[in-house]
């Protein structure tokens, strides 16, 4: 028999180490409010100044107690939050806005990726070796739909022709950039022959594609069963079971929290279910951004070898996006500010390109310095987007109604 217990301490340590973060970020927020910058900047800077790298440590020594720092714990919490923005961010456009988007968004997302990765690849294998080169351009292709969400939110962005091709754009981003990590990975494995790689793309576009159509057909269908509407945590039960679906897939779990938002969204319940999750992102959206802030070294800002080539790969990440989606996004949204809203919105990276680091850091591809650029480039490219987004922003209101495509 199963006994309750009370947390150990360092479990407490992790929620009262949570609220501390959020309740600093909300601080900052209103501090930087008034100068225009955007909340992720605000949650971004929050990790940074209270992580275990920089105020965090001192107060860790000054204490005798580590309070501030990355743990298992926090990761969780951390990970908790992004899926509610992405489940948020499917929730807030449906498959039909999916569909309005067209072809054009599926472009947008292909073009993005493969121009920055192209572009990168030229210039970083001039400094590094074919494999750490690869994977470096991965991380630097792929938009981070969760910063595409939390920009739309931050700045209270109505649905119109254009945010919802951003959204989509952003959203389908990250599907085609764990196709590329995919192929990369079995081109590094030293397996990749033609048949493999086109087996690869296909299963994964595949997948994708049958999970997306399942979960519009049947989730819709389920919520007409009248004791499922009136449970208020069935929607959150079938947005787990979806995230266990693509992690068995091969997928990430963010791209299962969207998928799983789009489908609840074409459902009876989605309003309600859009006001609890408004509530949750409220108190909890902010944390994964402020833990990216926290992960960061500062002591790598002291080291101008790692912040030149950190510098020059957002350059190329900036430049590879913008030439990859203006031109959908021009062509779809027959707009020029609404089309360079739309691209500027795709310029931060984040979880995808994290994640990319982590793994060839771990497998022994990139070094300390490689992922502290692969880092400082998520942070310059999210900083300078979210910024940059604020000043464009009002060029969604000059979309142009178009046939979808």
């Amino acid at each position: 028999m199963t006994v309750l217990v009370l947390l150990a301490p360092s479990d407490y340590y992790v929620l009262l180490e949570i609220f501390i973060f959020l309740a600093v970020a909300q601080v900052i927020r209103s501090l930087t409010k008034k100068a225009g910058f955007p909340e992720i900047v605000a949650d971004l800077l929050a990790g940074m100044l209270i992580g275990s790298y920089a105020l965090g440590g001192l107060l860790n020594s000054l204490f005798g107690v580590q309070l501030f720092a990355v743990t298992g714990g926090l990761l969780l919490f951390a990970n908790f939050a992004i899926v509610l923005v992405l489940f948020g961010g499917g929730l807030g456009s449906g498959f039909t806005s999916l569909r309005r988007a067209g072809l054009a968004a599926v472009g947008a997302a292909i073009g993005g990726d493969l121009a920055a990765f192209g572009l990168t690849y030229a210039v970083f294998s001039q400094f590094y070796s074919m494999d750490s080169a690869l994977l470096i351009a991965v991380a630097a292709a792929a938009t981070s739909a969760a910063v595409a969400i939390s920009l739309v939110r931050g700045e209270g962005l109505r649905p119109s022709p254009g945010v919802e091709f951003f959204l989509t754009a952003a959203a389908l981003d990250d599907v085609v950039a764990l196709v590329l990590l995919s192929i990369v990975l079995a081109l590094l494995s030293g397996t990749a022959d033609p048949v493999h790689l086109t087996g690869v793309v296909l299963t994964s576009v595949v997948a994708w594609v049958v999970l997306l159509l399942a979960s519009v057909v049947i989730v819709p269908r389920l919520f007409k069963i009248r004791v499922l509407q009136n449970a208020e945590t069935v929607p959150f039960t079938l947005l787990f079971i979806l995230i266990a679906i693509v992690l068995a897939l091969g997928f990430s779990p963010i791209i299962g929290a969207y998928v799983a938002g789009l489908a609840v969204a074409e459902s009876v319940v989605a309003q309600r279910t859009r006001e609890l999750t408004e509530v949750l992102v409220a108190i909890f959206g902010a944390l994964f951004f402020i833990v990216i802030g926290a992960e960061f070294d500062v002591g790598l800002l002291l080291h101008p070898a790692v912040i030149g080539l950190a510098l020059v790969l957002a350059a190329t990440a900036v430049i590879g996006k913008v030439v990859g989606v203006y031109p959908f996004a021009r062509m779809r949204l027959r707009s020029a500010g609404a089309a360079r809203a739309a691209t500027i919105g795709m310029i931060p990276r984040g979880e995808i390109g994290l994640v990319v680091g982590a793994i060839g850091f771990g497998d022994g591809y990139l070094n300390q310095e490689m992922l502290g650029e692969v880092v400082v480039m998520a942070i310059i490219t999210t900083l300078l987007g979210a910024v940059l987004f604020r000043l464009a922003r009002s060029g969604f209101d000059e979309t142009v109604p178009s046939a979808p495509t």
